[in-house]
């Protein structure tokens, strides 16, 4: 059973972040321009990061759900570690490795300098190995050669463990997971995390990781039909995401943090446990047009900051070719007026969107096909497991 509420969540998570970057970007050109000016957009946008933890929340649920019927052994571990590293790094070396060509061209070298520089001593001194370890989304002290790859490595983190954990019998995940928040809270309050995971050290006890885990104990309620007032539950997330939208301040390494967790881990743990509850038991759907953005939503979530880049540097040069004439200021970010802020957020949204369906239809949706044929293929006699497992009926 596909859970479109979970399709949908996905499309919020990546559309919050798009958004998001519309107005950082905007608002960048505002200072290159040598302009003051309003963004269009700033309330419940300006923490629109958020939809990062979402992501994280919905990862963790979506890995309890999909190993329903799981039996733990090695060759399980292993088909569902190569079934999530076949979702995430044929379209991440995609990007990176346009980002790559984007740094050779622009700087003649194939990465961002200062970010070697100012990342370790083996970075500086080998700066290769920024690169090796960004395609392979390992920890370091510098955010990968395409910055939204960050996020990713948390992910692959993530995943890794939970193959771990796999290798036990079911009925003790409940146990493994509450040892894992354990000994994440534990390190971190003994300082053994950063605001940043620039190592294996940081990154296993990085508060965000209470974030996949709160996910991965929400699937287990939501699927045991320990489902109690959904729709009251929802509710709530949904008033403390907005609050939380609306009142966090600035970032720090509290809030980077535990502080993310809080503001918006929680909220979105409450959103992903009614809204999955309610569909569960069939008092809830999702828009259709909503579920097929949540299929693109890692293709929009990585595409987009290409476009919205690429249309600002349009933008700048529409508004020297259009110099002294009363069109002049549509493309000038920061111009008086809003024709300016109002076309950059259209065409922004749209290209954007644009940019991830022909990424999903072209080049995901064909890489998870030839992967799935892989996974058969090394994985016969486990690849049945890897799908989601009955869902009870409700015990509260």
């Amino acid at each position: 059973m596909k859970l479109n509420s979970i399709q949908a969540l996905r499309a919020v998570a990546a559309m919050l972040v798009m958004i998001y970057h519309v107005r950082a970007i905007e608002m960048d050109a505002f200072l290159r321009n040598g302009l003051d000016d309003q963004p269009l957009v700033s309330l419940l946008i300006e923490n629109g990061f958020a939809g990062v933890d979402l992501f994280f929340v919905i990862s963790g649920f979506i890995m309890v759900y999909v190993t329903g019927e799981v039996r733990a052994s090695l060759a399980t571990s292993g088909a569902f570690l190569f079934a999530r590293a076949a979702r995430i790094y044929p379209v991440w070396w995609l990007f990176a490795l346009i980002m790559t060509g984007y740094f050779f061209v622009a700087y003649g070298v194939p990465y961002d300098v200062e970010r070697t520089v100012g990342g370790s001593e083996l970075m500086a001194e080998q700066p290769w190995l920024h690169l090796v370890y960004s395609y392979l989304l390992l920890p370091q002290h510098s955010v990968p050669v395409f910055g939204l790859g960050w996020t990713l490595v948390h992910e692959m983190h993530f995943y890794l463990v939970f193959a771990v954990l796999m290798l036990m019998p079911r009925r003790f995940l409940p146990w493994l997971l509450g040892i894992w928040a354990a000994m994440v809270t534990g390190g971190s309050l003994a300082g053994l995390s950063g605001a940043y995971a620039a190592d294996y050290l940081k990154l296993f006890f990085h508060p965000l990781s209470m974030e996949f885990i709160a996910g991965a104990f929400a699937a287990m309620l939501v699927t045991s039909g320990r489902r109690f007032r959904p729709g009251t539950v929802l509710a709530l997330g949904l008033a403390a995401m907005f609050a939380s939208l609306l009142l966090q301040g600035d970032e720090t390494a509290f809030t980077l943090g535990w502080g993310r967790v809080l503001w918006f881990g929680i909220p979105c743990l409450l959103i992903v446990y009614g809204y999955s509850a309610l569909e569960v038991e069939g008092r809830a759907g999702a828009p259709k047009w909503l579920v097929t953005v949540g299929d693109w939503s890692y293709a929009l979530y990585l595409s987009h900051t290409f476009v919205l880049s690429a249309l600002r540097r349009i933008f700048n040069a529409l508004c020297a070719r259009l110099e002294g004439t009363q069109y002049a200021d549509w493309f000038t970010l920061g111009a008086p007026g809003l024709m300016d802020n109002v076309l950059f957020y259209l065409l922004g949204i749209s290209l954007s969107m644009i940019a991830a369906w022909l990424t999903f239809r072209f080049f995901e949706r064909p890489a998870m096909r030839l992967a799935g044929k892989m996974r058969r293929a090394l994985f016969a006699d486990t690849n049945a497991q890897l799908r989601p497992g009955p869902i009870r009926t409700a015990v509260w």
